[in-house]
């Protein structure tokens, strides 16, 4: 029994006439769950792609329901087409019609599995540059406001000059552990004329 591997199923499954008949209905998707999804040989004969040899005592074991359960599923899905029996004297081979619907072909399953990890491997570093892409506008952003930060022996100069009541430490401290942006948010332009505003909230010295 496979173990490995998937299968597709399509939502139009919940409109088919068996779906709401529960033997019926898991006898079906085991079936395409242990089908042969490639040609594989059993005592001497080929057993083909989307074919399993089976008895209705096996089916009944393997699920769990009773053999007479098993066996009308069996018919119903014969009566309407979903499957074809091919019995023999010693076992019966069930194909399933059209597996493929169900399973993809094989070189598709053999090629899809690298293609997808790399289609995770590739994004992954793509994900990480949007990123950094995403955090570089943010730098150029901050960048139009055509703002050169001051050094403090800037602020202290021009305070000097203007013989400032501005503490120049107090100055500089406040705003620059801001990044140089103002208490309601918005970024320094002016660092001096901003200094000049703090004039007005303090008298001079002197």
């Amino acid at each position: 029994m496979l173990e490995s591997g998937y299968i597709r199923l399509y939502r139009s499954l919940l409109s088919w006439e068996w779906y709401t008949d529960t033997n019926t209905m898991r006898v079906f998707l085991h079936l395409i769950l242990t089908a042969n999804w490639e040609p594989k040989k059993w005592r001497g004969i080929t057993i083909e792609r989307g074919q399993r040899v089976y008895s209705s005592q096996k089916l009944a074991t393997e699920l769990h329901i009773s053999r007479q359960a098993a066996r009308t599923a069996i018919k119903h899905l014969i009566s309407t087409g979903e499957i074809t029996n091919h019995p023999t004297p010693e076992y019966s081979i069930i194909t399933v019609k059209n597996y493929d619907l169900y399973q993809q072909p094989t070189n598709d399953l053999t090629n899809e599995q690298p293609t997808t990890n790399q289609r995770l491997t590739n994004e992954q570093p793509q994900l990480k540059k949007d990123k950094e892409s995403n955090n570089d506008k943010k730098v150029i952003k901050r960048d139009k406001r055509n703002f050169t930060p001051p050094t403090f022996d800037d602020v202290s100069a021009y305070c000097k000059e203007r013989n400032s009541s501005v503490d120049p430490k107090k100055f500089f401290d406040y705003f620059n552990a801001g990044n140089w942006i103002d208490s309601k948010g918005n970024p320094v332009r002016n660092w001096k004329q901003k200094i000049i505003t703090w004039e007005g909230r303090k008298p001079k010295s002197g």
